[in-house]
């Protein structure tokens, strides 16, 4: 439970993780690809095991949020709203990651010298895997997921136009980011934590 406005004397605890970083691990090593530099590797697996443990905890918010289970809202509008910008970097991080090693590998390359990659070559290696005939729709979910992430970059003030908050709202940037990474999770659905939300 999460007290924002009114904190009470005796809490009962922290919200139990649904999955634990370690839970994630078995489908980090089916999923990110042999023949990586082990630093690389290490690091890929150590990053996007904790960004999934995030993704989970912000689903599980923004869903009974967006469905009102309780026929109450769970978040104010403008942390709902955050929540989905947050869920979406996530997406797009974990896409990202799994998808440049797929084309770090796709190259002969282990990495190691930390090549910058295109998000089309990345995107492609990881539609090639996930989707290869688009039937799923998994690249244009995926680049709806980039177009969230990217709404909120503050680097040209002079030129950024006010952010449409509505754009992060729950049909037009969760759920095509959250089915997105579904997509990649049934990759090896076997190796996927039982507890998780994110399939």
């Amino acid at each position: 439970m999460f007290y924002l406005a009114q904190y009470p004397e005796d809490p009962p605890g922290y919200a139990e993780p649904l999955s634990t970083a370690a839970a994630w691990e078995p489908w980090l090593n089916a999923t990110i690809p042999a023949g990586l530099d082990a630093g690389v590797q290490d690091r890929l697996r150590a990053n996007l095991k904790h960004i999934l443990v995030g993704l989970e905890m912000k689903a599980a918010l923004i869903v009974p949020h967006a469905m009102r289970v309780s026929k109450k809202a769970v978040l104010f509008e403008s942390y709902s709203q955050l929540l989905t910008f947050e869920f979406c970097v996530g997406v797009f991080s974990v896409c990202e990651g799994i998808g440049s090693a797929l084309w770090l590998r796709s190259q002969n390359n282990d990495g190691a010298a930390a090549p910058a990659i295109a998000p089309n070559d990345w995107i492609g290696a990881l539609v090639a895997l996930a989707d290869p005939h688009g039937a799923l729709g998994f690249e244009a979910k995926l680049r709806g997921a980039k177009a969230v992430r990217d709404k909120i970059h503050q680097d040209r003030l002079g030129a950024r136009t006010e952010i449409d908050w509505h754009a992060f709202d729950y049909n037009h940037a969760f759920v095509p980011a959250k089915d997105a990474l579904s997509i990649v999770l049934r990759l090896h659905v076997a190796s996927l934590p039982a507890n998780t939300n994110l399939n």
